[in-house]
């Protein structure tokens, strides 16, 4: 069995949206560059994020393999998590593409809670995604004494 494109590709859009939201802080006070750069970080991010989603089901077997069926618990976990990301990254780009044609005052503070609130389900994302590669069966989350 090869390996699945999955774990390949969900590097790309946690990078890209994380740089993202950093670029976009910044933009409170160097506007220009850094508010022009984290809306190409977002739509990058956004896309890969898409195509990361939708190879998700790639890495299914080599999971079911070390995890057995109590794969379907944390597939699922992963699965809400990462689909919530994308919502809310792509309410962010919405936003930000909104901005440039009608810059109402109200989008920046959105942008920045929604920036947030994106980064906190993105790690959430990856922690369950990692705790299924790197966790062994039975093992727990405590360490070890």
């Amino acid at each position: 069995m090869g390996t699945p494109i999955h774990p390949l590709l969900v590097h790309f859009p946690i990078a890209l949206l994380i740089f993202g939201v950093i670029f976009q802080f910044v933009a409170l006070w160097k506007k220009e560059f850094f508010n022009k750069m984290a809306l190409y970080l977002f739509g990058n991010g956004f896309v890969m994020g898409i195509a990361s989603y939708m190879t998700g089901d790639s890495a299914i077997p080599d999971a079911r393999e070390k995890w057995g069926q109590a794969v379907h618990s944390m597939v699922e976990t992963h699965e809400h998590y990462a689909l919530i990301t994308m919502a809310i990254f792509g309410a962010v780009l919405f936003f930000k593409l909104l901005a440039r044609f009608k810059p109402y005052k109200w989008i920046m503070p959105l942008v920045l809670v929604l920036c947030i609130a994106g980064t906190t389900t993105l790690a959430l994302t990856g922690h369950y995604g990692g705790k299924m590669v790197y966790n062994m069966p039975g093992e727990t989350s405590a360490p070890a004494k």
